[in-house]
């Protein structure tokens, strides 16, 4: 089996890459709405530094229980984001998820391709 190191400021990157090239690729051909791939990739980034932030106090020693609320309302501020952008502005709702899922894919390429081999001393 091989094993990867998974670098979490790679995954953000190649989000970003992934987002912008679906993009302009389904912009060229026409078959989907660039704008809301954008947006999608880009709420999906701005929600995985949220959680990285919140995670990094989270694990802190001095975290207490005001943290567990905080990440909570982080959930539903996302949730009312999502919900009003989705109601008030022109997004075609499939190249939203679409842009949403690049960081999925952005993961498991990190993890199958772009991290670095780890070596088994075994």
């Amino acid at each position: 089996m091989i094993a990867r190191i998974v670098r979490v400021d790679r995954i953000w990157k190649t989000t970003i890459f992934l987002t912008v090239v679906l993009a302009l690729l389904c912009g060229a051909a026409r078959v989907a709405d660039p704008a809301s791939i954008v947006l999608g990739g880009a709420i999906s980034v701005a929600n995985f530094h949220l959680i990285r932030f919140l995670v990094s106090r989270l694990m802190s020693p001095a975290a207490g229980d005001r943290l567990a609320l905080i990440v909570a309302l982080k959930f539903l501020l996302l949730l009312t984001l999502v919900a009003v952008a989705l109601k008030r502005l022109p997004i075609d709702l499939a190249s939203f998820l679409v842009g949403t899922g690049t960081i999925v894919v952005a993961i498991v390429v990190d993890a199958l391709w772009l991290g670095e081999r780890v070596v088994d001393p075994g």
